[in-house]
This record gives structure tokens, sequence and C-alpha cells, in this order.
């Protein structure tokens, strides 16, 4: 069984916008503890594409249109569920930055050098040369690859979870 999946932009950025809103739509029914997002560069992307309200019964109040990365968030967490954020301290990420502020509950570790790009969850694991703004999920040539294997999983959680867990 084939346990990975590599994904190229910008020839697939649909597939890779497809898979980003697959994997936190999985998060909203089963959060993983913790869900770690890193990114050296980090805006309020457009996430889910809820314009014919198709994810109205994991968040009633969501509108019909997009959904950012920090409404995401927000479910996530008044579930119950926990988002650690790494990412560089730049200027430009400061403001998604005061949107995580505002968030109770939300984790975010801003360090001068951070150059990480992942999304890890208790499931799967997604790692590349993508940043988690427009030009990174649209229009940079970029490479992800997606992992559902435990032992990749596990492995890249320990290392986080020993590298950041003591900076929170």
């Amino acid at each position: 069984m084939n346990t990975a999946r590599d994904l190229s932009a910008p020839g697939q950025k649909r597939a890779i916008r497809d898979l980003l809103q697959a994997l936190f739509v999985a998060e909203l029914l089963k959060s993983s503890k913790p869900l770690w997002i890193a990114s050296a560069w980090i805006s309020d992307i457009e996430l889910l594409d809820n314009t014919a309200r198709q994810f109205s019964a994991l968040y009633p109040d969501w509108p019909a249109g997009v959904i950012r990365l920090s409404e995401v968030i927000r479910a996530l967490l008044e579930r119950g569920g926990e988002v650690i954020i790494l990412s560089r301290d730049a200027p430009h990420n400061q403001a998604f930055a005061r949107k995580m502020e505002a968030l109770p509950g939300a984790k975010m570790l801003m360090t001068p050098a951070f150059h990480e790009k992942d999304i890890v969850g208790e499931h799967f694991l997604l790692s590349g040369s993508m940043n988690f703004t427009y030009s990174g999920i649209t229009l940079n040539d970029e490479h992800l690859v997606y992992r559902c294997d435990a032992a990749s999983i596990q492995e890249r959680r320990l290392v986080m979870a020993e590298k950041w867990r003591s900076h929170l």
C-alpha cells in the first residue's frame, strides 16, 4: 500500500487546495492533540470553500463563502482541539499572530530563523516547501509530500514535541 503522495504546484494547485480542505475537515471531525502547523510565512489563507454551505453541519455559523485558516482554528479550539502554530518572527506574520492571540487556547511560537513547513496531525503528515500563504498555495513552484504511515507521523510528532514544547 502506498502511504505517501508527492504533489507539485502550481500544476497540482487544485489537488493541494483539495487536500488541505480534506485534512482540515477531518480535523474538525476528530481533532489531533495537538495539530502542529509549521510555516515560515503564514497568512490567513482561504482554506475551505463553503460556498454551497456544504460544511454547515460542521459549523452552522459559517457563512456561504470561503472560510479562512483562523476561522478553522477557532472551530478546532472551540471543540476542545489543540493547535500549535510555529512560524518565523517577521513582519509578514504579525497580522496572523494577532488573530491567534485573540483566540483562547491558540498557541503560536515565532522564532527569528524558523523555516520549517509542515502540518502534522495524529493520522497524517504534510511536509514540503510550501508556506501557508496565498502565493504558497496558489502561485509558487512548490513540492509537498503527504504521508499517512504511522511511523513517519509519530517520528515527526516526537521531533516537533521535543524541539518546541518547552518553548510554548
